[in-house]
């Protein structure tokens, strides 16, 4: 009867992510200014929430199997953090597409690029220390007490670090709907930094209530520069010209601008509205989760129930005479 629970649950999840992936495409309309990159927020977001899903399932059975030392417990904490892991690097992979498509670069050491990839690490390292122990006993132990101090890193690498970076090119602030990008602050003549590109306030004018402001903008590495002319609508509190960074898909806003002081504020902005602010992509991005969730539970139980074999087949091995 389990058996064909599951076989009937393996069906169900591939019916459902296959109806994800053609919504993808057919239901889910284009992130204008995008265009075709914008969906695959549906399979990056997901696959990294999961993945911090899986390596907490890891924990629970790590701090269960040191709790009541059921071998079983430690099958579940390997199968899950290997989820985990997968989960991690399709999301790491998912992002590099997206980041070439949008800044023009697959990977330059972006603070949550970064601290993914010191995760992955992190979790290379306990299956690098499993393989490392041939005793059984010490080597569950080991590596349930690991998976419980790895664990405490996660909401720190995947929350709190990239947010304690000053500059970054992960799009959150100006791509996931409710968020917003802080902004700098500049006068005349001074230099900051918006994600990862360098910005020079080169000057401002006013014709009427609109303000124009010159701004240098200069690609990383100081490879390429250009001249941006933003504006803003004294009157009505609003953007008026939002030009795009040079090669990128995103825009250079003046959000407030005081022509008496020389000052202004300067934003990254996404084209076009937020993207799960259309209903056809937030239903298809809750089921993105949904698929996703299940697809974890799947392995997780079908790779537990093999290490289980596994350990079974050896200790009869190890019972012949």
């Amino acid at each position: 009867m389990a058996e064909r629970l599951g076989q009937v649950g393996k069906l169900l999840v591939g019916i459902w992510l296959a109806g994800v992936v053609v919504a993808m495409f057919l239901v889910v309309p284009q992130y204008e200014g995008l265009g075709d990159a914008g969906r695959i927020i549906i399979m990056h977001v997901p696959t990294a929430w999961v993945s911090v899903l899986a390596f907490a399932v890891s924990a629970i059975y790590s701090a269960l199997y040191l709790w009541k030392r059921r071998p079983e417990h430690d099958d579940y904490a390997v199968a899950a953090a290997e989820s985990g892991f997968l989960f991690t690097a399709l999301a790491t992979i998912t992002g590099m597409i997206f980041s070439q498509v949008v800044w023009g670069v697959y990977w330059n050491w972006d603070p949550r690029q970064t601290s993914i990839f010191v995760l992955l690490l992190i979790y290379a390292a306990l299956f690098a220390l499993r393989s490392a122990i041939e005793d059984v006993d010490r080597r569950r132990q080991l590596s349930s007490v690991y998976s419980l101090f790895a664990f405490v890193t996660v909401p720190f690498l995947i929350f709190v670090a990239p947010r304690m970076a000053e500059s970054t090119l992960h799009p959150n602030c100006a791509f996931i709907q409710g968020s917003q990008c802080d902004g700098i602050t500049l006068e005349v003549g001074k230099i900051g930094l918006l994600g990862d590109r360098k910005v020079q306030l080169l000057g401002l004018e006013q014709q009427g209530d609109v303000v124009t402001a010159e701004v240098l903008v200069s690609e990383p590495g100081l490879r390429d520069e250009a001249t941006l002319r933003p504006s803003f609508n004294l009157a009505s509190g609003e953007m008026v010209a939002r030009p795009e960074f040079p090669g990128l898909r995103y825009q250079l806003g003046l959000e407030w601008a005081d022509p008496a002081t020389g000052s202004a504020l300067l934003n990254i902005e996404a084209p076009g509205t937020g993207l799960l602010e259309n209903q056809r992509t937030l239903f298809t991005f809750l089921a993105s989760i949904v698929g996703f969730t299940g697809l974890f539970i799947w392995m997780l139980n079908l790779r537990a129930s093999l290490l289980g074999v596994q350990w079974a087949l050896a200790q009869r091995e190890g019972a012949r005479p």
